[in-house]
């Protein structure tokens, strides 16, 4: 018989030609497959969490933007009030005469 034939005890009537309990490689490309597509789930992830970090910079600064922009609406609010009043106040505290009339009185 051949030298790499061998009788399985199991199933005495199946002989195995070949080197017995050794797996065969993947191919070679499926290997590279199987590399390409760990590096490319890793780099979206990074991709991901990159993206959330920038999303969460950006959501913040949003934040502290309509905050200054609420807080400079309330003192352009205070600013107008103040105005008018000082106004009203230099209308009635002077009566000046008809051609120098103070604007808005």
């Amino acid at each position: 018989m051949c030298s790499s034939a061998s009788w399985n005890s199991s199933s005495p009537g199946v002989l195995f030609i070949g080197q017995q309990g050794r797996k065969k490689k993947p191919h070679a490309s499926m290997t590279l497959r199987r590399k390409r597509l760990r590096l490319i789930r890793r780099r979206r992830a990074a991709a991901g969490a990159e993206m959330e970090m920038m999303n969460l910079r950006l959501h913040l600064e949003n934040r502290r933007i309509l905050a200054e922009n609420e807080r400079l609406r309330e003192r352009a609010g205070a600013l107008r009030r103040e105005n008018l009043a000082l106004r009203a106040n230099l209308c009635k505290a002077v009566p000046p005469p008809a051609e120098a009339a103070a604007p808005g009185c």
